[in-house]
């Protein structure tokens, strides 16, 4: 699964009359170290439900082994249905691993009945632009086995380490995921943030019976050559089969961390939180660290908020706390004119503040917020 490599599909149809087709469509290609087979483009990722229409893009993610830099495609249909005839504007592909884009123009019918009769065309790239490169990550999640453990929630994930963090990662696909003693896994393409020293994962606390009971996590993905090793290589110039047999399995290798929750995660359940940090076993060193927050709402008049509130908080050293939204405070009514709202948000230690980030989402009879300031005590360092 870490091995192969996503590529990401948009075809566009042409927006001219008749341009739509009902036939099977499937694209081929051709790369600098081998060639995919012919694929049918049968489900789609945006799922628009009838494919090919005028106008319009639908996206597609093959999964196959690592054909290298594309050098070309073929992409036709099958000529068959009531319209089979089919406009094709052109083919855009996106393979982040690479970190590279392709363009494909087309504009052309592929249409038995029209122009040169073909059903078929090979297209060569008129432009590869360069995107951030990112690594496969493979996540697997193991859903308790208590009753009621499953969600229906919509679940998501943040990496972080020692070189930056990854964008949120959503964890959904089209099976039903995160049913009770379940393990589901998930391949996803996200930024290389070096060794890992934390995740966060959480729901967004929708649906009936959206709590969940997390059991743990587990996340691969291919270990990184180290400069050092390559030094090495260069230096042995004769080897024998064996000691190549040996290097290919350690460039074969594999990062494996292991995070272990054994927690609910629901608004009725233990602590009542829906997210949670979680750190690898052999991280034992990095420690959970409980941040009070003090909100105090101005004394103007009309200053209080009906709006949901969020807060990240950033550290010097590790990272962030990622936004939580600001729920069970010492008041009943939160933000209210001339109020302090204590709340306490518990995340791995972050060191040193450095800032923070506070929002709200204009929701509510009367969003806006006259805020006079917010203060943090570190219950660890018991520094405010």
């Amino acid at each position: 699964m870490l091995k192969n490599v996503s590529y990401h599909i948009s075809v566009k149809t042409g927006d001219i009359p008749g341009a739509s087709s009902d036939s099977k469509v499937f694209i081929k290609l051709y790369g600098e170290k081998a060639d995919s087979s012919k694929e049918p483009l049968l489900v789609s990722d945006n799922d628009l439900g009838n494919y090919f229409e005028r106008g319009r893009v639908d996206e597609f993610t093959l999964d196959t082994m690592d054909i290298g830099k594309i050098n070309r495609i073929l992409i036709g249909h099958d000529n068959v249905g009531l319209r089979s005839g089919w406009f094709l504007a052109s083919v855009q592909i996106t393979v982040p691993v690479q970190g590279r884009q392709y363009m494909f123009p087309c504009n052309r019918w592929l249409d038995k009945d029209e122009a040169d009769g073909r059903v078929e065309v090979e297209v060569y790239p008129s432009e590869i632009v360069p995107i951030e490169k990112l690594i496969n990550y493979e996540v697997s999640v193991v859903t308790g086995d208590v009753r009621a453990a499953g969600t229906n929630a919509k679940v998501f994930m943040q990496i972080y380490g020692e070189t930056g963090k990854t964008e949120l990662i959503i964890l959904e696909n089209r099976s039903n995921n995160f049913e009770r003693g379940a393990t589901d896994v998930f391949k996803r393409e996200a930024a290389d943030v070096g060794k890992i020293y934390k995740i966060r994962i959480g729901h967004d606390g929708t649906g009936i019976g959206d709590g969940w009971f997390l059991e743990s996590v587990t996340l691969k993905r291919l270990a990184t050559k180290t400069k050092e090793s390559d030094k090495k290589k260069k230096k042995k110039k004769k080897k024998s089969d064996e000691e190549e047999e040996e290097e290919t399995k350690e460039e074969e290798g594999m990062d494996v961390y292991t995070f272990v929750a054994h927690r609910w995660l629901a608004k009725d359940e233990g602590d009542k939180e829906i997210v949670v940090e979680l750190v690898p076993d052999e991280e034992s060193a990095l420690e959970e660290n409980t941040y009070e927050v003090h909100v105090l709402t101005g004394n103007v008049w009309g200053a209080g908020t009906d709006a949901n509130v969020f807060l990240s908080i950033y550290g010097i050293e590790r990272g962030d706390t990622g936004e939580r939204q600001l729920k069970r405070s010492n008041n009943l009514n939160k933000f209210e004119k001339g109020q302090v709202d204590v709340f306490t948000i518990k995340a791995v230690d972050l060191g040193e503040l450095k800032k923070l980030r506070i929002r709200h989402d204009n929701s509510g009879a009367s969003p806006s917020w006259f805020l006079e300031r917010v203060e943090i005590v570190d219950l660890k360092e018991s520094t405010t």
